[in-house]
């Protein structure tokens, strides 16, 4: 459904990714020797190869599914399932170690 489609945004460009870009551009302008158009430049060459890299992924993703089948897919999921319980762990413990010390 095309209502649907909007929702993938975020996920593709979160938070996450567009303060990296701030970061980044921020970065690039104000280092030594750089000037602020080659940061920019620069920036905008990392994006772009990103959004092909981005693209191609998508585009391959249905080849991949029917590569790896009805088994694959829950193999991954579970892998994935479990490292993201494990990220959050540590995320929890660092949080609290971090309270703790102060």
């Amino acid at each position: 459904s095309l209502a649907v489609f909007p929702l993938a945004i975020p996920l593709l460009a979160g938070p996450g990714t567009i303060s990296a870009t701030i970061l980044l551009s921020s970065e690039l302008s104000q280092g030594p020797g750089v000037s602020v158009w080659a940061g920019r430049l620069s920036l905008i060459f990392i994006i772009t190869i990103m959004m092909a890299l981005t693209a191609a992924l998508l585009t391959g993703a249905h080849w991949l599914d029917k590569y790896i089948g009805a088994t694959g897919k829950l193999v991954v999921t579970r892998l994935l399932g479990v490292l993201l319980a494990a990220l959050s762990v540590q995320y929890i413990a660092d949080g609290v170690l971090a309270f703790a010390k102060h």
